[in-house]
């Protein structure tokens, strides 16, 4: 009879469970050291990491008013061309989130990255406000020129551009107001109001400036040219709101003799300075022209790097 080999079996570990439970908890601890995590997220590091990177994909979707959602709808067609509203926060699109994680990464870990982006975003927004400002000014002169022609009031009224805007200029002879004198007269009043839906319509703030002429007769009625220009600058704005302007967009300003238009070398000096200036103002901050100019000050030394 054949020998039966004695096999030995290897009794049951009843504590297999124990790996088992491990696993779960070290996953549980992970899911609480990840919302302990997200619970104290820097609101202010995250808007900007979030502008970063959309700015860094190209492709965002922004919450402005009436949208109920930060997604594009059927049929919207969302393109790269699509510039973010300035005061609304841009979300960046789901279907870039895989390439999230390693944008976040890199973003948090090279310094000065936010910055960066912040000044690009200021800049690109400056340029667009520039653009838009200077197509409001540019559509103002030509409503305010073809008012000019159709009122015959070439020769007394003069427009010109300038950096703080698109400037009015109302020689103010005596037909407008008499010597010394800062009553506005009817015929001044029939100038202003021909002007005047021009002005309306185009929305910007109104800087009424008053300036005299550097004549050696002193006003009688007033202590001084401050005075005298500066009561001429407020007869004009109170013109401007009996007619519908509100307050709320004027400033006045005198300057008296201290801002000629042309120099005493003029043989027309005296009448040319004689005036009352309706600035329609620039809506640029200085913040916005300061980044402009910086811009425009790089661009020339690269382009006179390029050209060496």
């Amino acid at each position: 009879m054949a020998n039966r080999r004695h096999v030995e079996h290897e009794p049951e570990n009843h504590e297999r469970w124990l790996i088992s439970y491990a696993d779960m908890v070290t996953l549980l601890f992970a899911l609480f050291v990840l919302l302990y995590a997200i619970s104290q997220v820097n609101e202010k590091k995250f808007d900007e990491v979030s502008a970063s990177l959309a700015v860094a994909f190209g492709e965002v979707v922004n919450i402005s008013d009436g949208n109920d959602s930060i997604l594009p709808k059927a049929g919207d067609n969302v393109t790269l061309s699509e510039a973010p509203v300035v005061d609304t926060p841009a979300v960046v699109i789901p279907n870039i989130m895989p390439t999230l994680r390693e944008q976040v990464s890199s973003v948090m870990s090279t310094p000065g990255t936010v910055e960066n982006t912040k000044s690009e975003l200021a800049l690109q927004s400056a340029v667009a406000a520039e653009a838009a400002d200077q197509a409001t000014l540019s559509k103002a002169e030509m409503a305010l020129a073809s008012a000019v022609s159709s009122a015959g009031l070439s020769g007394r009224v003069v427009l010109s551009r300038e950096e703080r805007g698109l400037v009015v200029t109302l020689l103010t002879d005596e037909v407008i107001f008499a010597p010394q004198s800062a009553t506005l007269q009817s015929a001044g009043q029939a100038a202003i109001k021909a002007l005047l839906p021009s002005l309306q319509e185009a929305g910007s703030q109104l800087i009424i400036e008053g300036h005299t002429n550097t004549a050696n007769v002193r006003p009688t009625m007033f202590p001084s040219e401050w005075e005298l220009s500066s009561a001429r600058a407020g007869a004009v704005a109170r013109f401007l709101n009996g007619e519908g302007i509100p307050i709320n967009r004027m400033f006045v300003a005198g300057y008296g003799e201290t801002s000629p238009l042309v120099p005493e070398t003029n043989p027309d000096h005296l009448r040319l300075n004689r005036r009352v200036a309706i600035v329609l103002a620039s809506s640029l901050t200085s913040e916005q022209r300061a980044l402009l100019d910086g811009a425009r000050a790089a661009n020339e030394i690269l382009d006179v790097q390029a050209t060496q």
